[in-house]
């Protein structure tokens, strides 16, 4: 059965453009909505199988609406959409039941990760199953595919930080190399987590917010304080407290943590009573942490606390072996949720995909993969069906990526120096307009968005002209 999802934005056009790019017709019945009331009142009528919701609305806010579609279904995904001034309210939506929270502009591989995710659990859950027990088959040491050496040593990490009741993690990598999935298999594997698991990004919240949200604070601790609130450190006490991209921390609050990571005790903020609790600490970044010790950036003693046992996630271009596998993982992932029977992928196309470096590793071959499926129907992925065959085709003829060469490709869009991110944009789409001369199914494809996205960005820049084959949003 299609799944049923909810989207509530008082801007009803984005909240219409938000349902065109989570994917092709089909996937997913969406209804929008711009007023809470209207969601609130179809709620008995026809329960849905996930709710997007923005935050700040007339009327009823997000978190009451969060809290209200709870109330109706305990475990039904809600995800809610907030800009970067409404964070705390966004995690006051998270203690109302929320599953996620995300910031505009949204992410939409992002958020269609997650909602698909959600969306699996749900069969578990309908039979019986806890969320925690549905997470638990999802984020098992099973959940790391692969048979090079270095994809079974992470394996072995993940097995022994999971055996031990209370250890402190450091979990570094590039970007889409699976340090969340590596955390949350260490505290769903584990015998010894009674509680939750609580994810916060560290990059994402200045330093005051930061503080109020990890360490909760006393009513009246300041000026919005109107009620006590307990910390994200109170909610994972017997838990795992995962800090994502952990070197952003400022100085001031890398001290705080450093007392806290010393005693396990701390003090709400305007509170003069100690809290201990008993968690396990997993961080994690992106980052060199050693280059930014040595500049001064971070603190040393904070470092070797936080590095009692530390491993490194390899790159997708380190495990080339292990290419096909994933992506045919992956194929099989969006065989079941597009409902479709691609058998197989075409020598050739893991060829392609072979020559390719992957800069945004795993995450970046699983949308590859999935922006495929979405415009095949052949039993065999063919080459022709990659969404970034373009960009793909181009490292293959000049050399691979991050081989440090400077030459200039022949074949390389050139973009001006000195222009604004706006104007970067207009002039990067319509040099691949001019490219696939004027064909924008082939221009949205190589761009990575949906067709109506870009005729949406073509209207904004003027750009409505360059296309071979019609002006429509479709």
């Amino acid at each position: 059965m299609i799944p049923k999802i909810y989207i509530l934005d008082d801007d009803l056009t984005y909240a219409r453009l938000l349902a065109a790019n989570l994917g092709p017709v089909g996937r997913f019945r969406i209804d929008t909505f711009d007023r809470s009331e209207a969601l609130l009142a179809r709620l008995s009528e026809e329960p849905p199988d996930a709710v997007i919701t923005d935050l700040v609305m007339p009327g009823p806010s997000g978190v009451e609406v969060t809290r209200r579609v709870r109330a109706a279904d305990r475990h039904v995904p809600i995800f809610v959409l907030t800009g970067h001034a409404d964070i705390t309210t966004a995690v006051e939506a998270l203690k109302a039941g929320a599953n996620e929270y995300l910031t505009k502009p949204v992410n939409i591989d992002e958020l269609t990760t997650l909602l698909a995710r959600a969306l699996a659990q749900r069969p578990l859950i309908a039979e019986g199953a806890s969320l925690e027990q549905a997470r638990g088959e999802q984020f098992s040491v099973r959940a790391f595919l692969g048979e090079d050496p270095k994809v079974e040593e992470v394996r072995a990490f993940v097995r022994r930080m999971a055996a031990i009741p209370r250890p402190t993690v450091l979990l570094l990598g590039e970007s889409g190399t699976g340090k969340n999935l590596a955390a949350r298999a260490i505290h769903y594997s584990s015998p010894h987590s009674r509680g939750r698991f609580v994810e916060i990004n560290c990059s994402a919240l200045p330093a005051n917010l930061l503080e109020a949200e990890l360490f909760g604070y006393k009513k009246g601790a300041f000026t919005d304080a109107r009620e006590a609130k307990r910390g994200l450190i109170e909610v994972a006490d017997g838990g795992t407290l995962f800090l994502d991209e952990i070197a952003e921390l400022s100085a001031e609050f890398q001290a705080k943590l450093l007392n806290f990571l010393e005693s396990r005790r701390f003090r709400r903020l305007g509170g003069t009573d100690e809290i201990e609790v008993g968690l396990r600490l997993i961080t994690a970044t992106n980052r060199d942490l050693e280059q930014v010790v040595q500049a001064g950036r971070f603190r040393a003693d904070l470092y070797y606390r936080i590095t009692v046992a530390a491993t490194t996630l390899p790159p997708l271009r380190e495990i080339k072996g292990d290419l096909p596998r994933f992506a045919n993982h992956f194929r099989e992932t969006f065989n079941r949720e597009f409902k479709k029977r691609v058998e197989s992928i075409d020598g050739a196309a893991l060829e392609a995909l072979e020559g390719w470096q992957w800069p945004g590793n795993v995450r970046e071959l699983r949308n590859v993969i999935e922006r495929a499926m979405i415009f095949s129907d052949a039993p065999t992925l063919q080459r022709s069906d990659l969404p970034t065959l373009g960009r793909l085709e181009r490292v293959t003829r000049g050399g691979a990526a991050g081989t440090g060469g400077t030459e200039p490709r022949d074949d390389a869009i050139q973009v001006p120096k000195g222009l604004t991110l706006v104007e970067a944009e207009r002039e990067y789409i319509r040099a691949t307009l001019s490219e696939v001369d004027g064909n924008v199914q082939r221009a949205a494809e190589i761009l990575g968005i949906s067709r109506k996205n870009l005729w949406e960005k073509r209207k904004k820049y003027g750009l409505l002209e360059t296309s071979a084959d019609g002006d429509g949003p479709a």
